[in-house]
């Protein structure tokens, strides 16, 4: 199951990467992006983020939205995973073309795989204090 967990977030932050690359060139698909983490999350079994509330008042006889500083917020979560993207570097290496010499970037799949696998044992951890 973790691994399984893992290729997921493993592919969101390929994603991301491709997506961060994109932004560069002025191309934005911030809205077609798919949000692993959220499933993951969910299939580990922490609570949605509930931190508002919508409660009928009877005086207005509308609903209205009010702020639970008690609800739960997967907030600390997402923090924690972009700060795995931040902290993982790209290899550059020269490459040896007719036209001379070439740099060319590329990410370091498996520093990724292993930050996503502890970042998956750490959210098991974080859910257990929950439980």
């Amino acid at each position: 199951m973790k691994q399984a967990l893992v290729n997921l977030l493993f592919e969101e932050y390929k994603q991301a990467r491709l997506f961060d690359e994109l932004e560069e060139k002025g191309i934005d698909f911030t809205d077609v992006a798919v949000n692993n983490l959220d499933s993951v999350c969910d299939i580990i079994g922490f609570p949605k983020s509930d931190n508002f509330r919508y409660i009928y008042n009877e005086t207005t006889k509308m609903i209205e939205e009010s702020y639970d500083k008690d609800g739960v917020s997967r907030e600390y979560i997402y923090q924690k995973f972009d700060n795995i993207f931040d902290s993982i570097e790209k290899i550059q290496k020269i490459q040896v073309t007719d036209k001379g010499l070439k740099m060319t970037e590329h990410e370091d799949e498996v520093l990724a795989l292993k930050k996503i696998s502890e970042f998956v044992d750490w959210l098991y951890v974080e859910q257990k204090k929950l439980s």
